[in-house]
């Protein structure tokens, strides 16, 4: 038990130490190359803080947890809206000032319910995988050809800060292996205790899996908007949002399909049906929370805001506890 708090604590502290030396070092080379920092949030800044997901997920497919992974991708898209949001937002308000236009909004809306679909029949299949990755790649590509040089986007009223890391490439490697290696800690640490707690698995992948793995979006989240990036810190919700739904949850089931093998098939479905009756609605509101709340409180009440959402992503996560 004590090894395994340990592994947890150590995964922990690497997730959030490389995804901030993996941000620094992006957001420096993407200062140089003039990209518009809205696109950076939704690209650089999301891919390296959405790492963890795609380790820890495609590490428990290939263990044979498939529930686990999809409970993480869906526990850390609600934890970075109610937790990061709302935790960045009680610190600084104008973290929250951002609107979303449909074009931003849909592709986070589009992705859940392909997310749905995919697991309406129980399985993600490598093709399945592979389509998913596809879509994913093709909006990645729209976004850098289409907007990287925009000057449209969220929050554009505000002046972005600049950032200037030394050594930017060496920043992202070394963050890039913290951030592998913390990950591969974290599942096994979790597993070992909720193995010992006796805990349910949607526990495991929902909270703690899902907590640790968004502790670099809420890292990010701070700095940025300490630092006067907030679209960076804004996009990189959005961002980490469909990259979770579409490219973590694609690449793991390239590397492990799920459902398909009759082992632990029982364990699979279950889940399965639990992520669609409860965590899937769940994180259709946290969506509609994130596109519609700017329009309702039309700038005011910033704080209100962000404590409704801290408050909500907390009631969630007692509900799944109990």
């Amino acid at each position: 038990m004590l090894l395994d708090v340990a592994f947890l604590l150590l995964g922990f502290v690497l997730l959030a130490k490389g995804a901030d030396s993996l941000v620094e070092g992006g957001a420096t080379l993407a200062t140089k190359l003039g990209v518009n920092p809205w696109v950076v949030g939704l690209t650089v800044v999301a891919w390296g803080t959405s790492l963890p997901e795609v380790v820890v997920s495609t590490l428990a497919a290939v263990d044979g947890q498939p529930g686990v992974a999809v409970d993480n991708v869906l526990g850390s898209n609600v934890a970075n809206v109610g937790l990061v949001l709302g935790t960045v937002g009680l610190i600084l308000p104008r973290a929250l000032v951002g609107r979303l236009s449909i074009r931003e909004s849909m592709p986070l809306l589009l992705s859940l319910a392909g997310l749905y679909f995919v697991l309406s029949d129980r399985q993600v299949t490598r093709v399945e995988g592979g389509v998913m990755l596809a879509v994913f790649v093709a909006y990645t590509l729209e976004l850098v050809l289409f907007r990287g040089r925009g000057e449209d986007s969220p929050a554009a009223d505000i002046q972005p800060g600049e950032t200037h890391a030394p050594y930017p490439w060496l920043r992202v490697v070394l963050g890039a292996v913290a951030i592998l290696a913390g990950a591969r800690l974290v599942l096994i640490g979790a597993t070992g205790v909720a193995e010992v707690l006796g805990l349910k698995d949607g526990v495991v992948g929902l909270l703690i899996l899902a907590l640790g793995t968004s502790l670099p979006e809420l890292a990010a989240g701070v700095v940025s908007a300490r630092k006067g990036h907030t679209e960076i810190g804004l996009g990189n919700i959005v961002g980490s949002n469909v990259f979770n739904t579409l490219a973590v949850v694609g690449v793991a089931a390239l590397v492990a399909p799920f459902g398909e093998s009759p082992d632990g098939q029982e364990a699979w479905t279950l889940a399965v049906e639990r992520s669609l009756d409860r965590d899937f609605p769940v994180n259709v509101i946290f969506a509609l929370i994130l596109v519609l709340a700017p329009t309702v409180f039309r700038g005011r009440a910033a704080r209100l805001r962000a404590g409704l959402m801290l408050g909500g992503w907390l009631g969630y996560i007692l509900w799944i506890s109990l």
